[in-house]
């Protein structure tokens, strides 16, 4: 390794800031590159003193010697400049800027016409796309984009720093292909030796290379000790795929592969998993998992999208997912779309299915497949006199279950209204018409096999906007006033003959006060007298428009009984819980938000959903995130009340602590907890987490251990802890 004499190095970075380490992070954006010098860019020399020798055309140049040429800049004590080969020899105190590196080296060939030449006793600092320096007894430089070195030290630590370093007898950096390799590497840790490699490749921006990944490891109690070995195969610029040698103690080997296409018009993605044996099954079955991805579009109109997922049992999900949205589906959906936008109209055309992993489920409650499921509408147009629109929205199904009724559903909602609006307020009449008719099929032999329906609505939306200047804080806003009224009128018509394919109540909100109906799907209209009474006042920031300040409440009037229910007896009353919604920009760095639903008609429970969210986040990545969530629900499966605590604080500038606890207090247990650190400057951190996940209230839930090692421009070792986090935490980003 090279053994020089320290070197003053400032004039390696005189000029240029470290404002980051390795590779550019995209929040800076492309780096700008100046263009490489040309041949036909003029070279200008100066020194203290000069010979030239006409008949040889050579030109010696002595102290103080100066080159431009385009971007590129050369200073030396003594130079020697051949003319006819545009050769030049350069020794003692040599300084090189081109752009996108800087040498200093102790002596120097170059020819200016082809941008090679070779330097000894080198030190370099690289800049644009990548933060790095270092040191080397001898740099070649092939053109402006490949350099070769011998004997050298390559960091991306900041001057002074020497946390990292990669020593290798020779090393090759080529930034027109994004990559490097060492030969006979040894990665040092604040000096000590901790890792070698006869060869290592690595990359130097974010383009790709086919080779084996670094090995990321865990540890968790339902599967041991976890390592994976990933293998990179780049089969062309819009083509990839990832192989992934896994081995858990508990379970055994484990295959998982990748595949990516990407083009301008098209991306797919498929991926899979497969476990020939599983060691924690007696029956040690083969386990696997399919999922392929795609979406894309033809022209301007056409555009397709493919959903399919598969697994080969009901706990597969719950074994080998991490996270608590994946451990407790219940159904995977499979779905195939092809959709075309007209000039003012759409079409989309859909397969679905869905694979059941509930055990539990008998086969009759497993969900309806629509095979096929045709979407289609007419945008609003003015088509009958002066501003009044027409619109049409409709659907055909068929329902396919082979176990219980099914068949075919059209239903189509016409509609004409009439808007006025103003800089204050809107006043908007409508139209509407709801037609469906059905075909099923296993009906039972009293029931009538092709019922139908054909429901007049009526509704009319009102709203005022009121404004007065104010001031929030200190600050010039603007505070408005909108009450707004809503009357919706449908009558009654009896659909208890009706099947149930996709319909359900929607929940209650504050913006479910203005629907036109209160069921999801086709297979019921609510009937409906009824007016909706709300009042929203917003604050809003004079000079940027930004909202500092949100209230809403109302409630529904009711005229008459709701007889219409997906099952069940009418819904009496006069008049709905009232819903309330409120968030607010609290001083600089806090953001509120809270939801209510309260029932006066209740004795008890009268406050019978609730949501109350507080965030805090500052610009040197400081966030809290509480939130306590609390829902009576229309039955004992869909009650809960859980609090969640998520944060990330940066306690000094190496150091930050990052985590999660997600409580049931419906079940006073710990649903999902964790608690990670991150610890180390701007060329290397280090991530360890602790996870412990609880999917179900009755399992004993499963406890992981994750760590990660990110050295900026090589790479990173272990699990993507990083990304765990950004998944995990509202608002948590990497730096």
């Amino acid at each position: 390794m090279s053994t020089q004499a320290t070197v003053d190095t400032d004039l390696l970075h005189e000029g240029l800031d470290w404002e980051y380490c390795g590779l550019r992070p995209v929040r800076l954006g492309p780096a700008v590159r100046p263009p490489p010098p040309t041949a036909e860019d003029p070279l200008s020399l100066s020194a203290d003193a000069f010979d030239y020798d006409q008949e040889s055309d050579l030109l010696w140049l002595r102290g103080d010697v100066r080159g431009v040429q385009g971007n590129r800049f050369v200073a030396a004590d003594g130079v020697v400049y051949d003319h006819n080969t545009s050769d030049l020899v350069a020794k003692g105190s040599i300084f090189l800027a081109d752009p996108g590196v800087r040498l200093i080296a102790d002596g120097a060939r170059m020819n200016l016409a082809s941008d090679q030449g070779s330097l000894s006793d080198v030190y370099y600092r690289f800049t644009g796309k990548l933060n790095a320096r270092g040191n080397a007894d001898q740099a070649e430089l092939v053109d402006p984009t490949l350099t070769r070195y011998r004997n050298i030290v390559y960091s991306a630590c900041r001057p002074g720093q020497r946390a990292w370093s990669l020593d290798a007898a020779e090393l090759e950096l080529n930034q027109a292909k994004g990559w490097g390799v060492a030969r006979h590497a040894t990665l040092r840790v604040r000096g000590l030796p901790v890792f070698y490699s006869p060869y290592l490749s690595f990359p130097i921006d974010k383009r790709r290379k086919s080779g084996f990944l670094v090995p990321t490891f865990g540890s968790s109690d339902r599967n041991g000790i976890d390592v994976t070995v990933p293998y990179y195969w780049n089969i062309a610029p819009h083509m990839d795929a990832t192989f992934f040698m896994r081995h858990m103690t508990k379970r055994g080997p484990m295959l998982e592969t990748e595949f990516r296409y990407l083009s301008p018009h098209q991306r797919v993605r498929l991926s899979g998993e497969l476990l020939p044996r599983d060691n924690q099954r007696d029956s040690r079955d083969t386990r696997w998992a399919l999922r392929i991805e795609q979406a894309g579009a033809f022209g301007p109109r056409w555009s397709t999208a493919l959903d399919y997922r598969a697994v080969s049992d009901d706990q597969y999900l719950e074994d080998f997912s991490a996270q608590l949205e994946q451990t407790s589906a219940r159904n995977l959906e499979r779905r195939g779309d092809l959709s075309y936008s007209g000039d003012g109209w759409y079409l989309l055309t859909r397969l679905q299915e869905f694979q059941t992993l509930d055990e539990t489920l008998g086969p009759e409650s497993k969900p309806y497949a629509r095979l096929p499921q045709l979407v289609f509408g007419i945008n609003p147009r003015n088509r009958v006199g002066p501003g009044i629109e027409l619109g049409v929205s409709g659907e055909y199904d068929y329902f396919h279950h082979d176990t219980i009724m099914h068949g075919h559903r059209t239903a189509l909602q016409p509609f004409a209204r009439w808007p006025l609006r103003r800089r204050y307020g809107h006043l908007i009449p409508q139209l509407n018409l709801h037609l469906a008719g059905y075909d099923l099929k296993d009906r039972q032999p009293d029931k009538d096999a092709r019922p139908s329906y054909a429901i007049p609505s009526f509704n009319l939306d009102a709203e005022l906007v009121f404004e007065r200047a104010v001031k929030w804080f200190g600050r010039e806003s603007l505070q408005t006033l909108e009450p707004r009224v809503f009357y919706l009128h449908t009558p009654f018509t009896e659909q208890a003959d009706l099947p149930v394919f996709d319909t359900a109540e929607q929940s209650f909100s504050y913006d479910s006060l203005f629907r036109l109906n209160r069921f999801t799907g086709w297979d019921r209209v609510g009937d409906a007298n009824q007016v909706t009474l709300g009042l929203t006042s917003r604050t809003l920031a004079r000079d940027s428009g930004q909202e500092l300040l949100r209230a809403s409440i109302g409630q529904i009037l009711y005229a008459r009984d709701r007889d219409v229910q997906v099952s069940g007896p009418p819904e009496e009353g006069g008049r709905s819980p009232i819903a309330g919604l409120l968030s607010a920009r609290l001083l600089q760095n806090w953001t509120g938000r809270a939801s209510f639903e309260y029932d006066s008609d209740q004795e008890t429970d009268r406050l019978r959903k609730q949501t109350l969210e507080l965030r805090y986040q500052t610009p040197d990545n400081r966030l809290l995130n509480l939130a306590y969530r609390f829902d009576l629900g229309t039955g004992e499966e869909k009650l809960y009340e859980n609090t969640d605590l998520s944060f990330s604080l940066p306690v000094n500038r190496g150091f930050q602590l990052v985590g999660r606890w997600h409580y049931s207090l419906l079940d006073s247990q710990t649903v999902e907890a964790f608690a990670g650190l991150e610890y180390g400057q701007c060329c290397w951190r280090v991530r360890l987490l602790g996870h412990h996940l609880k999917n179900e209230p009755d399992s004993a839930g499963t406890n992981s251990v994750m760590l990660q090692v990110e050295l900026a421009g090589l790479g990173s070792i272990g699990q993507q802890v990083d990304k765990f986090f950004e998944r995990s935490i509202y608002g948590y980003s990497i730096h």
